[in-house]
């Protein structure tokens, strides 16, 4: 009795390239898929980066401020009154008052805010620098710290965010391709003889 010698083995699964129900538009979109899982790990240290160096300079920055900025006392010389500042989404009101302070042996003026409620004469502590005129308070680490995580943060989503739209877009060139082919495999379907 004959034995084949070489007995068939199980056969081996088709890889997903032969598998004829997996489309060339189906693996444009797995691919596409994947290069956009791969662009949000590879954004995550990019955006942690981008953070450090916002804090590193926000930091620097405050730094810089405190050694340069100091307090003054300023005396108010009207009531207070109400701005309202230019913004896109809201009008807030910012109330502010025409005050005086001293710097060495100069008098300084400016507008300054204060409360609402602030009558003439009221005294407000007001930063200024070196040259004596009215500044902004001095950023704060805590505040530098917030500026780099905000940054990182945009970074990542700014990014994900333009690969996503075109993931998106060609999402819906790729359907659009695949409902095509459907009409003309199902017209042909329709059409052939072998049907019936």
């Amino acid at each position: 009795m004959w034995i084949n010698s070489h007995p068939r083995g199980p056969r081996k699964h088709s890889s997903r390239r032969d598998n004829p129900l997996l489309r060339r538009s189906d693996r444009i979109e797995r691919r596409l898929t994947i290069v956009l899982v791969l662009l949000a790990f590879v954004m995550l240290p990019l955006a942690v980066v981008a953070g450090a160096r916002t804090i590193d300079s926000q930091t620097d920055l405050a730094q810089q401020q405190a050694a340069q900025y100091s307090t003054a006392t300023a005396t108010t010389l009207a009531a207070a009154s109400s701005v309202s500042a230019t913004s896109q989404f809201a009008t807030p009101v910012v109330y502010t008052a025409p005050a005086e302070w001293a710097w060495g042996a100069d008098v300084r003026q400016g507008n300054i805010a204060v409360d609402p409620a602030t009558s003439s004469g009221t005294h407000e502590q007001i930063w200024v620098d070196t040259d004596g005129n009215l500044a902004t308070k001095p950023m704060s680490p805590g505040s530098a710290r917030v500026a780099g995580v905000t940054a990182g943060l945009f970074t990542w989503f700014a990014v994900m965010t333009i690969g996503s739209s075109g993931f998106a877009i060609s999402r819906t060139l790729l359907n659009r391709a695949r409902y095509a082919q459907w009409d003309r495999e199902i017209r042909q379907f329709l059409d052939s003889p072998t049907r019936h």
